[in-house]
């Protein structure tokens, strides 16, 4: 399914929105979202995605409305608590631009989430509030000769959102190497998705890890490790024309490339830390998404 995920939470989540809510970045004119105010979107439909995440259709305002949405950017999702206090995630597009009529949204729920319990009991015609979208990181067709991708559970997101977008555009040479490591198979999110980017573009790489893997798994088994990344993503010297892109959980983001400076306003990408500044790596080279 094409879809959008994402999974942020608590200090984090909420400094990421009031940063981007300031922001100068601009909807494109056609865009069905403002960031100004948030707008009300109808649920569609529902299905579901894996043993814990659903995918969320939503409407736009008319059928044949595109999304506009540039790659690399996210919107925020809005309702009111029982107490009538707001509850803000961001959720970053993974649908194409071009997409029509609809967007969708796959959301993992976790134990104690708000957004994700919310999200979980609507029903069709039921609506959810969004704003944005926010560009976080502008990528261009052939704008690097290789892109490497380390993606842990839900971080997935923003890693197809690029990928899918880098791929398709016409004379585009740019390689793609991914990691993307999870617990379990069933864990696995968009698999199909990007096993149909492996067989159309035979310049995009997925390695899939996962620390509980069957006796059968012919991917990586255990933890994403130094030896992984050096085999698999572009090398330090390679600063000038290639980039490393991470997203995930934080105690995954700790020991890749350090997470995030949240006490910033806006975020910042925080001291490069982790295997990725062991290997000599430089923090130019490496987003966090």
């Amino acid at each position: 399914m094409k879809a959008f995920i994402a999974a942020v939470t608590g200090f984090a989540a909420s400094s990421w929105y009031n940063s981007f809510s300031s922001s100068t970045n601009c909807a494109t004119p056609s865009s069905p979202f403002s960031q100004s105010e948030f707008r009300s979107f109808p649920l569609m439909d529902v299905y579901d995605e894996s043993h814990n995440t659903k995918v969320f259709r939503f409407a736009l305002p008319e059928a044949d409305m595109p999304l506009n949405l540039e790659v690399a950017s996210c919107v925020s999702f809005r309702f009111l608590d029982k107490d009538g206090k707001e509850v803000i995630r961001p959720y970053t597009p993974l649908s194409r631009s071009d997409q029509r009529g609809y967007f969708d949204v796959l959301v993992k729920k976790y134990q104690g989430s708000k957004m994700g319990t919310h999200l979980f009991a609507m029903k069709k015609g039921d609506t959810i509030d969004v704003k944005g979208p926010w560009v976080k990181l502008p990528v261009k067709a052939n704008q690097y000769k290789m892109i490497g991708m380390i993606a842990g559970g839900t971080g997935i997101t923003p890693m197809y959102q690029v990928a899918r977008h880098v791929l398709h555009a016409p004379k585009n040479s740019t390689e793609i190497t991914l990691i993307y490591a999870n617990e379990r198979k069933e864990d696995v999110l968009l698999g199909n998705e990007l096993n149909e980017l492996m067989e159309t573009y035979p310049r995009f790489s997925p390695y899939f890890v996962l620390s509980k893997a069957p006796s059968d798994w012919m991917g990586g088994v255990g933890f994403v490790n130094k030896e992984m990344i050096k085999s698999l993503m572009p090398t330090p010297n390679r600063a000038g024309d290639s980039i490393i892109l991470v997203c995930g959980p934080p105690p995954f983001m700790e020991a890749i490339s350090g997470d995030k400076d949240f006490t910033s306003n806006p975020p910042s990408q925080g001291d490069l830390k982790g295997y990725l500044k062991e290997l000599g790596y430089m923090p130019k080279m490496v987003y966090k998404f």
